[in-house]
């Protein structure tokens, strides 16, 4: 039961927490895709978070611990490491869209969803493969 509330805040925390994302989105960077394709995704498994598997779970938590990393060394400096550590992001939200995709994708095929599910399932449907 507590790893599945402490599932719930890391998917609320991950969903709700997109400042890194909305510029990364606004400047137009290449993760862009990847962005908003999972957070597609997070707004799919938020209508039934004890849904998300473990592996859906570490992957967010890794990729929470990036986003942090990055945002301390873009504080602490401007160097070309930066261009390492986007690329670990980067790769941690593809391995977050790919274990997160499927249980995402196992909700919308829920018989009778309620409104909340059926609008995010919706939303989901609508990113290009």
């Amino acid at each position: 039961m507590k790893a599945r509330l402490f599932s719930l805040c890391l998917i609320a925390t991950c969903f709700s927490s997109p400042a890194l994302a909305e510029e990364e989105l606004s400047a137009g960077h290449a993760d862009a895709v990847p962005n908003a394709q999972l957070q597609k995704e997070l707004g799919v498994l938020q209508t039934t978070p004890d849904q998300a598997s473990e592996a859906c779970i570490n992957s967010l938590k890794e990729l929470h611990e990036t986003q942090g990393k990055l945002e301390a060394e873009q504080e602490r400096t401007k160097d070309q490491d930066l261009a390492v550590a986007q690329d670990v992001l980067e790769s941690d939200y593809e391995n977050a869209i790919e274990m997160c995709g499927p249980d995402a994708r196992r909700l919308c095929e829920t018989r009778n969803p309620s409104n909340t599910l059926a609008h995010a399932c919706e939303t989901l449907g609508s990113v290009p493969d």
